[in-house]
């Protein structure tokens, strides 16, 4: 389907490629090697640079596929995560099961018939949320919507046990490829309900890597904090890991532990952004007396834990491939965004791309929305600087406005392939957006929020990532799925 050329998303800023490498003479990973005896996740709000964390080695096939790092699930990204099979494609759909109720249902889109199905084998089944439904969730289960997750052979759900009623817990569920079954894999934690309007905890981020599943949770025990679990898919099998503390006497910033993870080869990656501030009472941006954000790497295999330094104190985002951090820094007094690489073996860091001139910056941390963001597929790096998932609206045109939304593809070696989306328009009212990219294809989930009906411009949208790079323009239309 030929659609037309976003005017809205290409501006023409020039792009300087340079090239600097890190005055750092030193290692810039430095081990931890101290113990945190803290049973709730080994998390506290003061430590020195000694306090550091311990984590039992994990029993790891490294011969089972790793993380798509543009392809993740993400709790914002609503369906952006591609579930590609040989002959089409799964993905998730709001479903009306009667009185005036929906559930979130698996679909099935075959390639050949452009036709989508329920994900249920069951003979005469309704698909309406009944116990024996495979793509209506299995009855008692309470899906996040967007953490369905495609992993070596199988789909993959995070849920909550509606049958519960003392307890609130996250099981992991999964499906084979035919909807023959679903089962749980594990009940990943479980916190008391203190009352009976209980704020249920938040999934941060989640990743499949190595056969196991990584999945950061925001949760109520004494106090509001983000836990991070291991669960091996084979097994079953769930581990807490204890996250390192704040360095340097300071303290957690809100929602920025463990915000965002990935995996590459033995590690798991997350940041903590650490902070302190001149006033008691009142702890702002405007109070910090320190301000940095600090990642960390998680040996999947042996458990140790280390903290990589060589990044600046504050970023945007990051992604990693092959033992290359890429990332992304905001500049908020000239409204540029630039992009670096971080060689952990080699202790270099190299511009990629410096200070591209956008219109309006927003997201300047890792924990926040609406950042520069970059991933890659290994093949290609992606940016784009309102979020790999957005909303524009006309009502919001002051602070959000079209021409803010850019996207750039680089190599990975700095070389700008690409900029804006050539073949898309996205200038209605009202729209909104996510991206993902997988097997050398990018694909577009977007949604004109004004219409609703099967037939407009809704729907998710692909393109081979090098016929776009080469000039191409013509973007196939898949199924429609949640906005």
């Amino acid at each position: 389907m030929k659609m037309k050329k976003v005017s809205s998303i290409i501006l023409t800023a020039a792009i300087l490629l340079t090239t600097a490498c890190s005055d750092n003479n030193t290692s810039s990973v430095n081990s931890q090697n101290s113990t945190v005896g803290n049973s709730s996740g080994g998390v506290t709000d003061n430590s020195t640079n000694s306090t550091v964390v311990e984590n039992t080695p994990n029993k790891v096939d490294d011969k089972l596929p790793q993380c798509e790092p543009a392809n993740q699930p993400d709790a914002d990204k609503y369906d952006a995560h591609i579930m590609k099979g040989t002959d089409g494609y799964y993905y998730t759909k709001y479903k009306s099961v009667g009185d005036n109720k929906a559930t979130m249902a698996v679909y099935y889109y075959d390639k050949a018939s452009g036709q989508s199905i329920p994900l249920c084998s069951k003979p005469q089944c309704m698909h309406d949320g009944n116990d024996f439904c495979t793509a209506t969730g299995g009855g008692i289960y309470r899906i996040y919507e967007s953490l369905v997750t495609m992993y070596n052979g199988y789909i993959y759900r995070l849920g909550n046990n509606a049958a519960e009623t003392e307890n609130w817990s996250l099981s992991l569920l999964k499906m084979d490829l035919q909807g023959n079954e679903l089962s749980e894999v594990a009940d990943v934690f479980s916190v008391p309900m203190t009352d009976e309007i209980q704020i249920t905890p938040q999934i941060r981020s989640a990743v499949f890597h190595y056969g196991k599943l990584f999945v950061s949770v925001s949760i109520l025990r004494e106090t509001w904090e983000n836990a991070l679990y291991i669960v091996d898919l084979a097994s079953g099998e769930v581990k807490e890991i204890n996250i390192a503390p704040a360095e340097n006497g300071t303290k957690k910033w809100g929602e920025s532990v463990c915000s965002y993870i990935t995996a590459d080869g033995d590690y798991l990656y997350y940041t903590i952004r650490c902070c302190r501030f001149d006033n008691t009472t009142i702890q702002s941006e405007n109070h910090m007396t320190y301000n940095r954000t600090v990642m960390h790497r998680y040996n999947i295999k042996t458990g140790a834990t280390e903290v990589i330094s060589a990044l600046p104190d504050v970023y945007s985002s990051f992604t990693v491939a092959d033992g290359i951090i890429y990332y992304t820094v905001a500049d908020r007094s000239d409204n540029t965004i630039s992009l670096y690489s971080y060689d952990i073996a080699n202790d270099k860091t190299t511009t990629l791309a410096d200070k591209l001139q956008q219109n309006y910056v927003d997201g300047k941390y890792v924990e926040q929305n609406q950042k520069a963001t970059v991933v890659t597929d290994k093949k290609y790096l992606y940016v784009c600087t309102r979020g790999l998932t957005g909303h524009y609206a006309e009502s919001n045109a002051d602070k959000y406005k079209q021409d803010d939304i850019d996207f750039y593809i680089y190599s990975l070696d700095g070389k700008e392939l690409l900029h804006g989306l050539p073949g898309i328009d996205m200038t209605m009212d009202s729209y909104a957006y996510s991206l993902s990219a997988v097997d050398g294809e990018l694909y577009l989930n977007f949604s004109d929020e004004v219409y609703g009906d099967e037939e407009d411009l809704s729907g998710m949208y692909t393109i081979k990532t090098e016929d776009l790079i080469n000039g191409g323009t013509e973007w196939t239309k898949l199924y429609k799925a949640i906005n």
